[in-house]
């Protein structure tokens, strides 16, 4: 989520509401993101976690995709 070479779009709502991510809220998305991943071994701190996906096509063109359950 640091490359600003790379797209970010979260999905809110467990990916139903869709919007692309701002170069200014990266820093602090990647935060929360770090804090609530899903599937870790430590505890969430919060009731909201994300996924993160990652899609590369032939050309080497990536897009990061963050998935927020609740």
């Amino acid at each position: 989520m640091r490359r600003r070479d790379v797209p970010v779009l979260l999905g809110e709502s467990g990916g139903f509401d869709l919007r692309w991510v701002m170069d200014q809220e990266r820093g602090a998305l990647s935060d929360l993101v770090r804090r609530n991943y899903a599937f870790t071994a430590e505890a969430a701190a919060s009731d909201i976690v994300y996924m993160g996906h990652e899609f590369v096509l032939e050309t080497g063109e990536r897009l990061l995709y963050i998935e927020e359950w609740c």
